[in-house]
């Protein structure tokens, strides 16, 4: 077997069950079928499990709004641009008619997050701008495909402290987030896949994103 053989074996395992390679493009269009199949099979378990849950989620975060709170999000790595991505759906709404919402990303200031992490340490890098620019009646979002990040689970506990509201959009099995105590509303994504889970992360924030403005929408009428 040549190393291209083994490269792809060990990349794309599902291939061992007898498919017939017959040339690289055939190899790659099979996987990318198989990896859109178990995209869209998460996303549908995912909705069948959580409608419910994104609902109330949603509800929260309206009355927030609605109240004059604002929105304060947070995640590491792809997550990070995930709350980033949050953020923006809400501060800059591409669909007509609808208003813009405050919202921020705490990991967005580089010069604070590292002036954090090397004076206070990583565990610190949430909570602190969460101390100055969290007031009661805010809500803080959190995304983590593990839901074992240090930072986020300090920051929760810093938000339950200061009465602001927190939600989080988790993955796996809602690692020590989804054990704690200091989350009103967690929904998880039951995958072992990053992939899957940072998908349907996506998908849930924009369905959130919507059912917020339809909520406050009404409200207003």
């Amino acid at each position: 077997m040549s190393e291209s053989d083994k490269t792809l074996d060990l990349l794309y395992p599902q291939l061992r069950s007898g498919l017939k390679r017959q040339n690289l493009d055939d190899t790659l269009a099979f996987s990318i079928t198989e990896k859109a199949n178990a995209s869209i099979d998460t996303k549908r378990q995912f909705i069948a499990d959580n409608t419910t849950a994104l609902i109330a989620m949603a509800k929260t975060l309206a009355g927030v709004f609605a109240a004059g709170g604002k929105l304060l999000c947070m995640g590491n790595g792809g997550s990070s641009c995930d709350a980033d991505h949050l953020a923006v759906e809400f501060n800059h709404p591409i669909t007509t008619g609808r208003p813009a919402l405050p919202a921020i990303n705490l990991s967005a200031d580089t010069a604070m997050m590292t002036a954090v992490g090397n004076d206070l340490g990583f565990e610190q890098v949430f909570v602190r701008p969460l101390i100055s620019l969290g007031r009661p009646g805010d809500i803080l979002f959190g995304i983590s495909s593990s839901g074992n990040s240090g930072n986020m689970i300090a920051a929760f506990k810093a938000a339950r402290d200061k009465n602001i509201k927190t939600c989080a959009l988790l993955g796996g099995d809602g690692g020590g987030i989804a054990r704690a105590s200091d989350v009103d509303h967690c929904i998880v994504v039951g995958s072992t896949s990053v992939h899957r889970i940072q998908e349907c992360h996506v998908l849930a924030y924009h369905i959130i994103w919507d059912l917020v403005h339809t909520l406050l929408a009404d409200t207003r009428q």
